[in-house]
């Protein structure tokens, strides 16, 4: 039986677990397609392109697999080596373990996790002997530059269903669920499922699920989830499991099979807007000669294009599908109806 933390080690546990959150944050941002270069890291971490190098060499001399190469114009681009194997796919697993975001307040909780907590700690300490007292500062103060609201999600989700569950994530184990969803009627329903990552989306956390009976993945709220029991039954990732795949047929969090093509105008005055960020991984822009845009993707149709487009207003025009065309038509109907005035 591990001994009891003192109130030094717990310190010294929770100052570890912060500079691996904060060094995954860069590797996270290294890992995208194209990678990127010193001064959108430095842009991004708040802090000089040659601090930023430093901090690139150290990560290199931990063991994280890097490689540099030209992009557009001359500058460098640095990047994951995809190439690398078993040391690239240790740091991949443990960043989309996603435990890490939650290491500062649950360090004694994660400490009883001796295999995860052994992952980190070996992680940690190559990173930490590379960075040195001075680059791990740094960090830290890096670090307070930023906020998120994902905090939110993981503070609120309930510790009893999430910790067993990356416990059976990390392990491939089967677990046997009860969940209480609203589509039907909120009654609870238990059915056997292999948990395979966790998703934080607009302050919520999800997992997706293999339901091996209808061989599907499930997208669970973890709210939802009432009751969990990891067995000791082990299943591999199914081969059908396609994350990026996933994630094009969702317009947020939302998956499917089924696909809808959709085709938006938006006016001159939301044109900026919709040219300055990434709506859908499918998504084509068209320039309009009157100063217009239409944006194109396609997803699975879900309330969540609906609420999107209709949240536009009078600055977008639906050209497809009629089926959003309809259901607009309807709400603007009801919108007269329950607020008066001319249709």
């Amino acid at each position: 039986m591990p001994k009891r933390a003192t109130s030094a080690e717990s310190a010294s546990d929770v100052l570890r677990n912060e500079q691996v959150v904060r060094i995954l944050r860069m590797l996270r941002d290294l890992d995208r397609v194209g990678g990127s270069d010193l001064y959108e890291l430095a842009e991004r971490y708040g802090t000089t392109t040659r601090t930023v190098r430093r901090d690139l060499d150290a990560l290199r001399d931990a063991g994280i697999p890097l490689v540099t190469e030209t992009g557009e114009g001359t500058r460098k681009r640095w990047r994951l080596d995809a190439d690398a194997g078993g040391k690239l796919t240790s740091v991949i697993e443990v960043s989309h373990f996603l435990a890490l975001r939650l290491a500062l307040e649950e360090s004694t909780v994660l400490r009883r996790n001796q295999s995860l907590f052994a992952v980190m700690e070996d992680l940690a300490d190559r990173i930490e002997k590379a960075l040195g007292r001075k680059g791990r500062d740094e960090l830290r103060e890096l670090d307070r530059c930023f906020f998120s609201w994902e905090k939110f999600a993981w503070r609120d989700a309930p510790r009893e269903v999430m910790w067993p569950l990356i416990g059976a994530i990390s392990k491939r184990r089967v677990c046997l669920v009860t969940y209480k969803a609203p589509s039907s009627g909120n009654a609870e329903k238990r059915f056997r499922v292999l948990p395979l990552r966790l998703i934080v989306h607009n302050g919520t956390l999800y997992v997706h699920a293999w339901h091996a009976h209808f061989k599907t993945v499930l997208l669970l709220n973890l709210q939802r989830l009432k009751q969990l029991s990891v067995l000791d039954e082990s299943e591999a990732v199914p081969p059908e499991y396609d994350p990026e795949k996933l994630e094009n047929t969702a317009f947020g969090i939302f998956i499917g099979k089924a696909m809808e093509s959709y085709a938006l105008k938006f006016d001159a005055f939301a044109r900026p807007y919709i040219e300055e960020r990434k709506w859908h991984p499918t998504e084509t822009l068209e320039p309009q000669a009157d100063g217009s845009l239409v944006l194109r993707f396609s997803c699975t149709p879900s309330y969540e294009v609906t609420n999107w487009v209709a949240s536009w207003r009078e600055h977008v025009e639906v050209l497809e599908p009629k089926a959003l065309k309809d259901e607009l038509r309807t709400y603007a109907q009801w919108l007269v109806g329950k607020y008066g005035g001319a249709a």
